[in-house]
């Protein structure tokens, strides 16, 4: 199988993040990461960024932007531009506002609007997605199809499912479901531990996801680039580096 690489989310270790970045990022270096996805807005320079994470020897591997920064025109040309000088492609929706979520129409209407936004990127070489939460893989009032269902089948096929393992699992749905569903859409995947017992009070190792079936999926149908930890729990700096020692044996 051919070695992936694995990044983490910022979000994990936001308090770090936002007392120190330079800390943030040797942390996450010296667990032993090869990426990092950014969330939020921008709270540096891209030259500073860049350097930062040159100097750690990581990537990035995509960022979780502001509604604002992809439906306006303005917003989404500069947050590309700045994106092409730190060296990432994916810019990717952590959530719909409230009115793009509200019915099925509204979940048709968003579709049409991400498709839109994925256009816009495609001449800056870059792609978008939207990140799932639990209650997209629950059917819609009395029907059969789930908000996620709807995002996938009217979205174009370069708009990136970025799964999140965690979330879908404490919606009652195995992960492995939805990538075999959409094959081709998780060229990045949130790797997020889950265990009934425990709720997200788990690591990766110690939770009830079948590890081994999602990296075989994301690997043979997936089209994954990068597998990206997010880890929500207390105790973050063991955590994140518990979570990828213990998934680095799925992958290697």
């Amino acid at each position: 199988m051919e070695t992936k690489k694995v990044g983490l989310q910022i979000f994990s270790i936001r308090d770090i993040y936002f007392r120190d970045p330079v800390e943030a990022f040797k942390l996450i270096s010296e667990c032993g990461y090869d990426a990092v996805e950014m969330s939020g807005s921008i709270v540096i320079s891209a030259e500073e960024l860049k350097k930062i994470l040159d100097n750690f020897g990581l990537e990035c591997c995509g960022w979780q932007a502001p509604w604002d920064y992809m439906s306006r025109s303005d917003l989404l040309e500069m947050f590309a531009l700045y994106n092409k000088v730190i060296g990432n492609k994916f810019l990717i929706l952590p959530e719909l506002p409230n009115e793009l979520r509200q019915d099925e129409y509204a979940w048709l209407k968003a579709s049409y609007k991400i498709t839109e936004v994925a256009a816009r990127l495609k001449k800056y070489g870059m792609r978008t997605g939207i990140h799932s939460h639990k209650y997209e893989f629950r059917p819609i009032e009395d029907g059969e199809e789930s908000p996620r269902d709807i995002l996938m089948q009217n979205t174009c096929g370069n708009v990136v499912l970025q799964l999140d393992t965690g979330d879908a699992y404490a919606a009652g749905i195995n992960p492995a479901e939805i990538l075999r569903k959409y094959p081709g859409r998780a060229q990045t995947i949130h790797i997020k531990p889950y265990s009934n017992t425990k709720g997200r009070n788990a690591v990766i190792g110690d939770d009830d996801i079948d590890w081994e079936e999602v990296v075989k999926l994301c690997s043979e149908q997936g089209k994954t680039e990068y597998f990206i930890i997010e880890y929500e729990e207390d105790d973050a700096k063991t955590g994140i580096k518990t979570c990828i020692e213990n998934f680095r044996k799925y992958i290697l």
